[in-house]
């Protein structure tokens, strides 16, 4: 399980909204920690696409 700590922070309410809904969760706490979930996992991929030396740029031409 991850590590969870309390922290007091100011956020948009329309992009919590917004994860929400994307995430179809039924709390606030639940939508943002899927965001930063995504965040993490976005990055993920970004560095492993730059590992193999850019090699998807055919990804990139499929979504054109």
């Amino acid at each position: 399980m991850p590590r969870m700590v309390k922290k007091t922070i100011e956020l948009d309410q329309d992009y919590i909204d917004r994860a929400r809904m994307i995430f179809e969760v039924r709390t606030e706490k639940e939508a943002v920690n899927k965001a930063l979930e995504m965040a993490v996992i976005d990055d993920d991929i970004i560095k492993a696409h730059e590992l193999v030396g850019g090699k998807g740029d055919v990804i990139n031409e499929v979504f054109k």
